[in-house]
């Protein structure tokens, strides 16, 4: 357990810093931590940064900005006349770097903390939260902020192909982040949400996941209802009514929460329902209604009822943040383009279609196949899937991705990589998920990496096919591969 020197009430705040004074940033290489070392490089600070490697797209990103880089991690690395160290996440106590803070007795601080102080106070707090549509809500949320001139600050957990940056200190009135209910450090064992103050608060969902440090729903789900709780008066909690466990907190929260509760979703009872979706070409149109703002249509070139949800949630948080109309805020919708690595379209050639989404929670899983089943009407789909964050590689989730798998025609499941965090704990059979995902009504094999599965995808694909590539890391490269194979193969249509 860390030493007394190391409690969330003994962090440092930037408010401490001097102008251009050094920070130095553990596990700068994230998609946080890499995006907050640029927004404080460009504040005027002089930031260092270490990590173990540097993964593109971020080691590019932090190697053009002006930060000195660390690879690897070791006692020197930390400058000796060091104003903060900021301590990423995935950073343990008797870490090298940590154990010179202890020993130096040096000023420390974590991420979610660091960016309340760098682009939330101050300023009206959105947090979009929930276990699922984070980051494409806050995106949608600060693209609509961003085109109608409110100029937001912004935070987003990926990469959005519109906003130009995940991270932005703007000089508008507003704030809005992806609220993550992962820890925020070893000495602070809380939600990153809990940093943030919303005065707006959206909740799509609230299921079990990150079995690494909640040990069931009921911990999740008291995280949630602290955070609601401790919204003040004046302020919104937006919840989604299509997900029961959500649903059934909002019942204790009517009762015992301060905070204004409004909620969304299909349901019948939503505050903002929406009434009907259709898919027109590349285009989804979704009519929803309230009492209050009346009848309304959303028009986007995003796929799927949850992307119906994450865009109406953007449009009622925009709204309640005023001074935004509902039609405004619809009329930049039409043009929005989705993040990185959510439903994104890599290739389409001679029929075949290749697709990459983030889906790795069963739940993310089925309504991706929903929405692409329902985009591409006819089309063989193939679904592939790698089981990589802490919780599907568990064998927490085994039942439910069978029915997950059920709207492919066929599906390949990777086989689980053993870490070193995986000690005495019983991991997926992805064998045996696999025969029971066939026997269920989807042909599924399972194999053992990157290569073997482009191999096997290219030995049967067919004009009319589309593939899905789900994981929420590299995949060992198979996008690449894929991408590669299909772009220089000299006509599909003559394989079959």
């Amino acid at each position: 357990m860390p030493k007394d020197y190391f409690q969330i009430q003994n962090t440092t705040s930037l408010s401490q810093v001097p102008p251009g004074g050094k920070i130095h940033i553990i596990g700068v290489c994230g998609v946080a931590m890499g995006q907050l070392a640029v927004a404080l490089a460009e504040k005027g600070y002089r930031i260092s940064g270490s990590d173990k490697e540097f993964y593109e797209p971020m080691g590019s990103f932090l190697k053009h900005a002006k930060i000195s880089l660390c690879r690897g991690y070791a006692a020197s690395n930390v400058p000796a006349d060091c104003d903060l160290v900021i301590i990423g996440n995935a950073i343990s106590y008797g870490h090298p770097e940590v154990d010179q803070i202890e020993q130096r007795h040096l000023p420390y601080n974590c991420f979610p903390k660091a960016l309340y102080e760098l682009a939330i106070q101050g300023k009206l707090s959105i947090a979009i939260c929930g276990t699922h549509g984070k980051s494409t809500t806050t995106a949608l949320t600060a693209t609509i902020l961003k085109e109608l001139g409110k100029e937001p600050s912004f935070f987003i957990g990926g990469v959005s192909n519109q906003l130009g940056t995940s991270l932005k200190v703007g000089t508008g009135q507003v704030s809005v982040v992806e609220g993550d209910e992962y820890d925020s450090a070893f000495f602070a064992k809380v939600p990153k949400f809990a940093f943030y103050h919303p005065d707006i608060c959206v909740i799509n969902a609230i299921e079990f996941d990150h079995a690494d440090i909640y040990p069931d729903l009921a911990a999740v789900n008291r995280e949630f209802d602290t955070l609601v709780k401790s919204l003040p008066k004046e302020a919104y909690a937006l919840c989604c009514l299509d997900f029961e466990n959500l649903r059934t907190l909002l019942k204790s929260w009517r009762s015992d929460a301060q905070c204004r509760l409004l909620t969304f979703g299909s349901a019948a009872d939503a505050d903002f329902r929406i009434s009907s979706r259709r898919q027109e070409g590349n285009l989804q149109i979704v009519r929803f209604s309230s009492q209050e703002t009346g009848e309304h249509e959303l028009r986007l070139p995003l796929i799927g009822e949850y992307n119906a949800r994450n865009a109406l949630a953007a449009t009622i948080a925009a709204w309640l943040s005023g001074g935004v109309k509902i039609e405004d805020a619809a009329r930049v919708l039409r043009g929005v383009k989705t993040i990185k690595r959510r439903q994104e379209l890599h290739l389409e050639k001679d029929g075949v279609v290749l697709l990459e989404d983030f889906a790795h929670h069963p739940t993310a899983v089925a309504q991706t196949l929903a929405a692409v089943r329902e985009a591409y009407p006819g089309k063989t789909i193939w679904a592939i899937f790698e089981p990589r964050s802490n919780t599907s590689r568990r064998k927490i989730f085994q039942q439910e991705y069978i029915k997950a798998f059920e709207l492919a025609d066929r599906a390949i499941i990777a086989e689980v990589t053993v870490r070193e965090i995986d000690k005495n704990q019983d991991l997926l059979d992805t064998h045996e998920l696999s025969r029971a995902i066939t026997a269920s009504g989807t042909p599924c094999e399972c194999l053992p990496d990157a290569k073997s599965i482009a191999a096997q995808v290219m030995e049967k694909i067919s004009t009319n096919d589309l593939i899905l590539v789900m994981s929420n890391g590299s995949f060992g490269g198979l996008i690449g591969m894929l991408k590669e194979q299909l772009e220089f193969y000299p006509t599909i249509c003559d394989k079959r």
